[in-house]
């Protein structure tokens, strides 16, 4: 047993051995409880203190996460010695009160740890979650991502990765002062203490970090004011230097925004889209299909189900043995439905291991539009249920409005416009390692200044065996495509 306690107020409060039972017992306000961990806030003489309680966890927790290559979280000793080593690099935490751990083998082991209240603070996820963000002055919002890439440059140069670091594990006192504005680090109980922090884990943190700032507006200067002061360079140095790494944190980032988004239409997920979401999903004997909840999907489905009828109530645009795509006029909108065929048997075997086209479609329709692109609004999909690869799909759309780029330049469109929303693509694309496919300026859409991505079934994450036919292939394709326009095959040529 080991117990230390530098509070008087709360050392009456417990009796060495009994101390973890009188732990249980003392009212206080449960703030979170998970597992064998319960976190309560209890009031002794009108001071604010909070218990973090860890009971036993058990040999198979234990050897779940080994197998699953993880280190198990057992007791409050290793958030006692994160906090220890935070304050010890002058990093704002928890001023620790009180410690208590009883048990040798770990599995059976219990502790907890009392901290003091963080009085009057206010975390990060909460300030940008009511839009305080927004009131700042623009110096005062640069300095405060400063102040956040200071702490983390020096929690991580200590040799300490979080493995909970988000937004709502940082805070700040709710009366903010930007001439003495102080980060507070919490949540340190799956902490890890190093020499150095491992590559893998400063882009898990990192690209965790990123993850729960999006969806606040933040711009891509923000990102990169971010990690400027985190690397503590200059922005060439920034390119030159970190890329790679970049890359990977994006990466993580991206992935974790992305997969409540896609995950529920997985064959292996339960869980349906959000109650915010704009999408919900369905399924019978024939297949799956997600739909947007605002669309006429029981008239989109009877035409799905039954191709005569769809011809016959819509005018064909193409109709190859891969494809069919058929224009029809629902409720006085005009929709595209784009049918991905297998064409036989050896055609459906070599789909046996990959998505569907139009599932293919619906994911990269999130990646694109994650980063601020425009692309084709899937209303919906459907996947046929099929053996051995032997699956039809179909992509619905909305009619864009716009011109097709390759209609528009004959239409001679502005190239300064084309020429800055097409690098701007590309840029995004090279930044989050993400291939189009197909980029040619048939594929494209322009309305008004924004540049519409189509035909995404072979869009995808660049990875070791497409780096060779991904965004690089891209971009000569499309300037291939506009060989017969040299003054904006020029331009483009410069800027991408």
């Amino acid at each position: 047993m080991k117990q230390l306690f530098f509070d008087e107020d709360i050392k009456y409060l417990f009796n060495g051995s009994k101390s973890f039972d009188l732990a249980q017992k003392v009212e206080g306000e449960i703030y979170r409880e998970h597992a064998n961990r319960i976190t309560k806030k209890i009031i002794v003489n009108h001071k604010g203190y909070f218990i973090k309680l860890h009971g036993p966890v058990g040999w198979r927790e234990i050897f779940k996460n080994l197998i699953q290559i993880k280190i198990p979280v057992i007791g409050a000793t290793r958030e006692l010695k994160a906090l220890k080593h935070l304050a010890y690099h002058g990093v704002n935490t928890l001023s620790v009160i009180g410690y208590f751990k009883r048990g040798i083998i770990p599995a059976y082991s219990q502790s907890f740890l009392i901290t003091k209240e963080l009085k009057k603070t206010i975390s990060l996820e909460d300030f940008f979650m009511e839009g305080l963000h927004k009131k700042l002055l623009f110096k005062h919002k640069r300095f405060l991502l400063e102040k956040i890439a200071e702490t983390l440059r020096k929690i991580h140069l200590s040799g300490m990765n979080h493995r909970d670091l988000y937004l709502c594990h940082l805070h700040i006192k709710k009366d903010y002062n930007f001439n003495d504005l102080k980060i507070y680090v919490i949540d340190l109980h799956r902490a890890q203490i190093r020499k150095n922090v491992p590559e893998r884990w400063l882009v898990k943190d990192l690209g965790g970090f990123l993850h729960s700032t999006m969806g606040f507006g933040l711009t891509e200067r923000d990102y990169y004011r971010f990690f400027k002061t985190y690397f503590n360079c200059s922005l060439e140095s920034l390119s030159s230097k970190h890329t790679l790494l970049l890359k990977k944190i994006l990466k993580r980032a991206f992935l974790m925004y992305l997969k409540p988004k896609i995950k529920p239409f997985k064959y292996s997920a339960s869980i349906n889209f959000s109650e915010g979401s704009n999408y919900h999903k369905a399924q019978d004997d024939t297949g799956r299909w997600l739909y947007k909840k605002s669309g006429p999907v029981k008239k989109i489905m009877g035409l799905i189900k039954d191709e005569d009828l769809l011809i016959k109530e819509g005018m064909i645009i193409k109709d190859e043995e891969g494809h069919l795509i058929v224009k029809v006029k629902i409720e006085e909108q005009n929709y595209f439905f784009k049918k991905y065929r297998i064409k036989n048997a050896i055609h459906g075997f070599s789909r046996l291991f990959k998505k569907t086209r139009a599932y293919n479609s619906w994911i990269a329709f999130n990646w694109l539009t994650a980063v601020g692109l425009h692309a084709a609004e899937p209303a919906l999909i459907f996947i046929e249920n099929g053996f051995l690869g032997n699956r039809h799909s179909f992509l619905v759309t909305k009619e864009i409005k716009g011109q097709r780029l390759d209609d528009a330049l004959s239409n001679r469109a502005n190239f300064d416009t084309i020429t800055s929303g097409i690098s701007f693509f590309f840029k995004r694309l090279r930044w989050i390692n993400f291939k189009h496919g197909d980029a040619k300026t048939s594929n494209f859409f322009i309305s008004g200044k924004n540049i519409i991505a189509l035909d995404l079934d072979t869009a995808g994450y660049e990875n070791f065996f497409s780096r060779f036919n991904g965004v690089s292939r891209d971009k000569k394709r499309l300037l291939k495509s506009i060989a017969n326009y040299p003054k904006l095959h020029k331009k483009l040529f410069k800027r991408i």
